[in-house]
C-alpha cells in the first residue's frame, strides 16, 4: 500500500468516527510524534537510558503482560495528560 493509500484510508477512518475522546487523543498521539521525529532516547536523561537499556536486556520470564493489559494500561496513562 502506498503511502498516499494510507493517507486515504485513515483519512476516511477518522471521518467515521465520532467519539470527541478518541479525536483528541488521536490529535495528541499524531501531535506528539510530529513535534518529536527524533529517536524519543534522546528525550531521555542519561540515568534513564541506562536503566531502560537494562530493563530492555533482562529477561522476558514474569515480565510480560498481555495485550488487553497493555491497552488497559496505555489507556490509562493516555488519560493522565
Amino acid at each position: 500500500m502506498s503511502i498516499q493509500q494510507m493517507q486515504q484510508q485513515i483519512i476516511q477512518q477518522l471521518a467515521s468516527v465520532n467519539d470527541e475522546n478518541m479525536l483528541k487523543m488521536l490529535d495528541e498521539e499524531i501531535a506528539f510524534y510530529l513535534q518529536h521525529k527524533e529517536d524519543p532516547i534522546a528525550m531521555l536523561t542519561e540515568k534513564d537510558a541506562e536503566e531502560l537499556a537494562m530493563l530492555a536486556n533482562q529477561p522476558l520470564e514474569g515480565n510480560t503482560m498481555s495485550f488487553n493489559e497493555f491497552k488497559s494500561v496505555m489507556d490509562k496513562w493516555r488519560m493522565k495528560s
